[in-house]
């Protein structure tokens, strides 16, 4: 029986001021829908990753690698590309685990340093002994800017959000902490701080989670993908089956294959691979490989990814921490008095506490707006403080109005700074991302406008 499962691509990073994974994959910019694209070999850092497909067909036995997938120039730098059409379903090409830089729970279970630290340790150690995996090292980027570790103090202002920014300086604490820690194994190898900072980055940017545990996957050859949201033509398995890795299947009609090296490629030994799969509708020939890297707001992509990625539909802006913070703006909008707003968080507060106690989801917190729509938690919590449509619009554009208030410039201004060409490419990802904050806080402010001139419109017809 062939067992396949899919790979989270969540948030990957555990933070100083955060408790939760945070996680990541590929740090280049999201690729725009059906790019077609060229080959590339041109730069010292594009060769360093062509030569890791020869090195990835070699490590597997499947030299078949080389003519599904190449190197490519996309519009957002380097990234694989279809030398040939690609069928639905299709494997791209199979990672055996061995292959892989995975966490190590034990290590991490008893440190408490961040997993990034401890796997960049690893990695830069695998990099000095020059194993199995070094060609792939060796294609690492020289840089991923990222705001915690690359970012100036001017350049990271210029997002203008305090949370963003301080979730960043704590990263940074973090791992100038985590250095100090490590010093005497780094020391070992001939490294320093700026190695570790180099392959903290690296591991931010690549790292997919899989498993109940959210382990950490640093794979060969995957991390070149680029992101696409709405367009991603493939997608990443992990499968535990010989009977899934079809690509050694059909190189062994074609080519001569070690029969030794089939077994390990097949999976025999019940081996698992990291498994790239051309999506349901394939991959067109020229067409650019991308795969989505989930369902995330702009934070983690700005924040450990390094890019932000345009018209993000699931970017978010937190309106209200909780039901207490509800109140406090009704009050401030002149809703209601600070006394009934007390009252009706208070019973809202005990209501939603009765639901939790028969199994309900309890009170909502840190609600949210997107592009898409309102945060469910808000209308509950709204409905439970007694609040009508009319009442809720209000609130709702209230604080919309408050947090755009917040903000330094205004999105015009973001926009001229961009055009002007006098930002460096770190300024202008953090003018990327507080803008889509703007937009996404400017929905509801254009809704409304829309509904009052429907409103106006519909009197002077009538």
């Amino acid at each position: 029986m062939s067992a396949s499962t899919s790979v989270a691509l969540s948030r990957a990073v555990h933070s100083p001021s955060s408790s939760g994974s945070v996680a990541p994959p590929p740090s280049r910019r999201g690729a725009l829908p059906a790019a077609r694209v060229t080959m590339a070999t041109a730069s010292a850092e594009v060769d360093k990753a062509a030569a890791l497909l020869a090195w990835l067909a070699d490590a597997t036995n499947d030299p078949g690698i080389e003519s599904r997938v190449a190197l490519g120039e996309t519009r957002h730098g380097r990234g694989l590309v279809a030398v040939r059409n690609l069928v639905p379903g299709e494997v791209i090409f199979n990672v055996p685990f061995r292959l892989v830089l995975s966490e190590d729970h034990d290590e991490a279970d008893a440190s408490d340093l961040p997993w990034s630290a401890l796997m960049a340790a690893r990695l830069l150690e695998e990099r000095s002994r020059g194993g199995e995996c070094g060609r792939w090292i060796e294609s690492l980027p020289d840089l991923v800017s990222t705001p915690p570790l690359e970012y100036t103090e001017l350049e990271l202002a210029a997002c203008e959000d305090p949370k963003t920014i301080a979730e960043s300086r704590a990263t940074l604490e973090g791992h100038l902490a985590a250095y100090e820690a490590l010093k005497p194994r780094l020391d070992a190898v001939g490294c320093d701080e700026r190695d570790l900072r180099w392959a903290t980055g690296v591991l931010h940017s690549r790292c997919f989670t899989h498993g109940p545990r959210g382990t950490h996957l640093a794979v060969p050859g995957v991390d070149m993908c680029n992101h696409d949201f709405a367009g991603a033509n493939a997608v990443v398995a992990v499968v535990t089956s010989p009977e899934d890795v079809q690509g050694v299947r059909a190189t062994a009609e074609i080519a001569d294959v070690d029969d030794e090296k089939i077994g390990v490629a097949r999976g025999d030994g019940d081996e698992m691979f990291f498994q790239l799969r051309a999506g349901d509708d394939g991959v067109e020939q020229g067409e650019e490989v991308t795969i989505s890297y989930g369902p995330w707001p702009n934070d983690p992509f700005f924040l450990y990814f390094g890019f932000v990625p345009e018209g993000n539909p699931n970017d978010a802006v937190v309106l209200f921490d909780d039901i207490d913070d509800i109140a406090m703006c009704a009050a401030r909008l002149d809703m209601m008095s600070i006394a009934e707003a007390g009252e009706r968080a208070a019973a809202a507060t005990v209501a939603f506490a009765e639901e939790e106690k028969d199994g309900g989801s309890g009170a909502p917190t840190r609600m949210v707006i997107t592009r898409e729509g309102i945060d469910e938690g808000m209308m509950r919590a709204c409905g439970a403080m007694g609040f009508d449509q009319d009442a809720f619009d209000a609130l709702l554009e209230g604080r919309c109005r408050e947090l755009l208030r917040l903000y330094p410039t205004k999105l015009k201004e973001d926009r001229g700074a961009l055009m002007s060409g006098t930002l460096t490419e770190n300024e202008a990802t953090s003018t990327l991302y507080k803008m889509s904050k703007k937009e996404v806080l400017l929905g509801p402010l254009a809704a409304a406008a829309a509904r009052q001139s429907g409103a106006a419109g519909t009197i002077i017809q009538a």
